[in-house]
């Protein structure tokens, strides 16, 4: 454990810096210092050298001396997929990790730097599965911020990840129980986390474009009158907040794609773009679920000034919460979980005396002779034993490619009349809605486009969708998706709303980026 138990731990985006300077001790965090610091014209956040300088300035004017410094990467930056592994020992499950990695990655894996976490409880020991959130983070984006923390005059100890950051900035009693929608709103991009008894189940980052003006400013005007816009028939934008809960209903319903009839127990708001009571009272009437503004735990030691919100700090302080969890419970991009990891370390804490140390690994390679010539001959015998066993391949090759081609034609035959009819049963009313477009698919999808009097019609059908069971009481369709939604250029049904229905089992969820 180093001795320096000071750290500051940043989180920035185009528009703040938050700014903690903390102090922990083996169970405990203490904030010394909080600050928000809007960027000043001219400094570009996207130019490391430029924010770099900005962020020195920041923690010279605040008279923040602590060197060492935490950063995350917000919730976009990210491939963040949740996978189940067996339980098994660190080694062994950062060896799987690994090989799941090569799987998951949209582009090659020596491309980014890989880490994980457990999504909850413990994984030590055999037997069992465990939830693993996996990550990656191409490694142009680690070098970014590493010349930010470095142009600041200040050294890197980690780089972690903004949905964990924030699930650690809540207190364990508060989430324990039923799920929480965390809600963290920033200026250009909002990050909502689906939490489960205390495990983070769900994380999507959505694009809302906040004005300066906050939550509170009112809808923008026609994209005709906007110098450079293109016209969308003179319709006005929806207002911040509009687009806000447009964005967490639609989370809100992927989620509920594999947690079926979920229901939202509790929604934590934080953020930077004014996050107040009025924002609360909007988010209780839509999703009828008690809404709070973000307080730290009460196990954390901050002496805050009256009237500053913690709001705009929960991911710094989950950084710095971060800092007391086990190495299994947070995101390291800096040291990431690898297979080689154990190994570097021992080589870090190699005896200063390198003769004393080639004499014992002298001795030790004369003892460890007659275990490697077993294993060989156990390597031999398993070869041996795989080359009986592939003896027929070429036949069950062909069977496999057989078995493929019917499944292919089995999955095309499908009957649409009797699933128009099941979906004609739940349809809504014309006169609150009426089809525009209809596609059916040979994949089994079938693509509704809607023009709706409300913009709750398209969420409606898919719950109602999602609830449909037949005599067997299994569920009659894959899946109910929603689609983007805009205006509609009818006065009387002023929304567009789209929603997709699969036939058969329900596909894997789309991967996160």
């Amino acid at each position: 454990m180093l001795r320096d138990r000071s750290i500051v731990c940043i989180d920035f985006d185009e528009r703040s810096l938050r700014i903690v300077d903390a102090r922990h001790s083996r169970s405990s965090v203490r904030i010394r210092k909080a600050v928000y610091v809007p960027l000043v014209e001219g400094v570009n956040p996207r130019d490391p050298a430029s924010l770099g300088e900005f962020l020195k300035r920041a923690l010279a004017e605040h008279r923040i001396r602590t060197r060492r410094a935490i950063v995350d990467v917000p919730r976009q930056d990210a491939v963040f997929n949740l996978i189940s592994l067996p339980k098994g020992s660190l080694e062994e499950m950062t060896m799987m990790v690994h090989v799941q990695a090569g799987k998951e990655l949209p582009f090659p894996k020596d491309q980014a730097v890989v880490d994980f976490a457990l999504a909850g409880g413990e994984a030590a020991g055999g037997g069992g599965m465990c939830d693993v959130w996996l990550a990656a983070i191409r490694i142009a984006v680690v070098d970014r911020y590493r010349q930010v923390i470095t142009g600041a005059g200040l050294k890197l100890e980690r780089i972690g990840l903004r949905p964990y950051a924030n699930l650690a900035a809540l207190a364990p009693e508060q989430v324990a129980e039923g799920r929480t929608l965390m809600v963290d709103v920033g200026a250009a991009m909002t990050e909502i986390n689906v939490i489960q008894q205390g495990r983070l189940v769900y994380s999507r980052a959505a694009s809302v474009s906040i004005p300066p003006g906050g939550l509170s400013e009112k809808a923008g005007r026609p994209a005709s009158e906007e110098a450079g816009a293109s016209s969308d028939e003179g319709f006005a934008r929806p207002a911040p907040m509009e687009a806000l809960i447009i964005e967490v209903n639609r989370t809100v319903q992927a989620y509920r794609a594999s947690d079926p009839g979920a229901t939202i127990d509790r929604i934590v708001l934080a953020g930077t773009e004014g996050i107040d009571a009025r924002v609360a009272t909007r988010f209780e009437e839509q999703f009828g679920a008690p809404a709070t503004i973000y307080e730290p735990p009460p196990g954390l030691k901050w002496r805050r000034e009256k009237g500053v919100s913690a709001a705009p700090f929960s991911a710094a302080v989950g950084l710095a919460q971060g800092s007391i969890s086990q190495e299994m419970q947070f995101f390291d991009f800096i040291h990431p979980k690898e297979p080689e990891a154990a190994q570097r370390v021992r080589r870090r804490k190699r005896p200063l005396v390198v003769v004393t140390a080639a004499l014992f690994v002298a001795a030790a390679s004369v003892l460890a002779y007659n275990p490697i010539r077993e294993r060989k001959t156990e390597i031999a015998a398993l070869e041996a034993r795989k080359r009986y066993e592939n003896t027929d391949r070429e036949a069950r090759q062909q069977l496999e490619k057989l078995v493929k081609d019917v499944d292919g034609w089995q999955s095309q035959n499908l009957v649409w009349i009797d699933r128009l009819n099941a979906l004609s049963e739940v349809f809504p009313s014309n006169k609150e809605a009426y089809i525009t477009r209809l596609e059916c698919s040979e994949k089994g999808e079938a693509r509704i486009e809607l023009a709706t009097k409300n913009n709750k019609v398209g969420t409606q059908l898919i719950e109602a969708l999602t609830a449909m069971r037949d005599r067997d009481k299994k569920p009659i369709w894959g899946g109910a998706l929603p689609g983007r939604g805009n205006a509609s250029t009818v006065s009387e049904y002023p929304f567009k709303d789209q929603v997709t229905v699969l036939i058969g089992q329900k596909p894997a969820p789309a991967k996160k980026k």
